[in-house]
This record gives C-alpha cells, structure tokens and sequence, in this order.
C-alpha cells in the first residue's frame, strides 16, 4: 500500500466508525500532536485520545484532499471535518 493508498483507508475507517481498522494502519510507534494540547505517543496514547473524543463527539470528515509525493512514498491530507457534541468535554461548554 502507498502513503496514499494508507491516507484514504485511515480516513475511510474513520467515517465509517470502524476503529479497529482505523488503529490497525498506524505504526505502533505512532506521534499523534493534538490540537491546542500535548503530544502523545504509541498506539494506545492514540487509543486512549480516540475512546475519549468519540464519547464526547461524532465527526465525519469531507472534501478529503490527499497529496503525495511523486514516488508515493509520503503524502499529506486535508479535509472538512462537521461534528457534534455527545457529552461534555472538559474545559469545553456544556
């Protein structure tokens, strides 16, 4: 699988609520820099950062762009994201 080929089925598995593939293509190794927060590192940092954000809130993203490299070897993404809130989250309004 290229790094496209990986952007498109992380973002797949995402808005299809499938987090076990979803976890399944990250590198245990991975670094996950959260917005406005801390950086977190492994899997089940990244684990632990996805149980909470889906209690709190249901995201599906669109417009998803990705753009690659010419050897397929790195690529980045950008894309919509349209939530709700679930729950509260701390340090959030009600």
């Amino acid at each position: 699988m290229n790094a496209t080929e990986l952007i498109r089925a992380y973002y797949d598995a995402f808005n299809a609520g499938d987090m076990a593939a979803f976890l399944d293509l990250l590198d245990e190794d991975v670094v996950h820099d959260i917005n406005q927060g801390s950086r977190r590192s492994g899997k089940e940092a990244f684990w632990s950062f996805m149980e909470h954000m889906n209690r709190c809130y249901r995201e599906r993203l669109t417009d998803i762009v990705v753009m690659s490299s010419p050897d397929g070897t790195r690529a980045a993404a950008e894309f919509i994201v349209h939530g709700e809130y679930l729950a509260t989250d701390e340090g959030l309004p009600e």
